[in-house]
């Protein structure tokens, strides 16, 4: 909000005056500005070098104001599914939060969704995990009409069982949940561990997976994979390094929210995402 208002003020300065090649615009740039006048001299720089003589107010809007292509921060998304393992059962508990804020359909609703789901198992896996599996609980899911925006929140149990030996790879279990989510717009967070007891969930597991889903967003063009495991911080975890602190918890409620307004935001159509990759 405050850059908005440097930036107001500074136009306001601007265009007291008419911008033409060759003129001379005296601005004392402050140092809380000097960031503003750069951007100043960037969104100006196009149309002296194309050999503009003249160009107006709303050129100038343009170039400082880039069009985001939706609203700032919501979603197109109105109902969001998200299919999780037990990293997920607390997302929407506020019992195990610090109140119902800080829920993951409090979180989504933030954002612009009016519907939401939160359908998560202990244990889970996308294939061979405890019943339903993720493979069927979407199956379900969509056998009983269930239609939107889908968060994947899954991976952790997948890349233990195939550090384990499992002969069911990583992009085997993806394409399982892509090819029945085709023509619905898709978020699959990648996955991370914090130093874990249990070897077979290490971060070099997490990171086979994570790496099969960056090959998986360009493979299907209606999936965007944001990269929670660059963001996740060890604070956020539990002692047994793959679940999270209630903290941690919140923490993640609110990025998944904010990642699927990024890769869905309002007033965009379709199933495909403005980036496939989301940081």
């Amino acid at each position: 909000m405050a850059s908005i208002l440097r930036r107001s003020r500074l136009l306001r300065r601007v265009c007291t005056g008419a911008f033409s090649v060759g003129a001379t615009v005296a601005l004392t740039a402050s140092p809380a500005s000097a960031n503003i006048l750069g951007d100043m001299a960037g969104a100006l720089a196009p149309a002296v070098s194309a050999g503009s003589s003249d160009f107006g107010l709303q050129d100038l809007l343009k170039r400082l104001f880039p069009d985001s292509g939706g609203t700032t921060g919501k979603t197109r998304c109105t109902s969001v599914i998200q299919i999780g393992d037990s990293t997920s059962v607390a997302a929407d508990n506020a019992s195990m939060l610090a109140g119902a804020a800080n829920t993951a359909s409090a979180q989504y609703k933030r954002v612009g969704a009016t519907s939401v789901t939160v359908d998560a198992v202990s244990g889970r896996a996308v294939v061979g995990g405890p019943s339903p599996d993720a493979e069927h609980a979407v199956a379900s899911r969509l056998a009983a009409g269930a239609r939107g925006c889908w968060v994947i929140a899954m991976g952790v149990n997948d890349s233990g069982a195939i550090s384990s030996g499992s002969s069911v790879t990583a992009d085997q279990r993806i394409a399982r949940i892509m090819t029945q989510l085709s023509g619905q717009p898709v978020l699959w967070p990648t996955v991370m561990s914090s130093n874990p007891a249990k070897p077979a969930f290490n971060a070099a597991a997490m990171n086979t997976f994570n790496d099969a889903l960056r090959r998986a967003a360009g493979r299907y063009s209606n999936l965007a994979v944001y990269d929670w495991a660059g963001a996740a911080k060890p604070n956020l975890y539990a002692g047994d390094g793959i679940h999270y602190t209630a903290a941690g918890t919140t923490e993640r409620n609110k990025r998944f929210a904010d990642a699927l307004a990024a890769s869905y935001p309002s007033g965009a159509v379709g199933a495909t995402p403005t980036a496939a990759w989301i940081r």
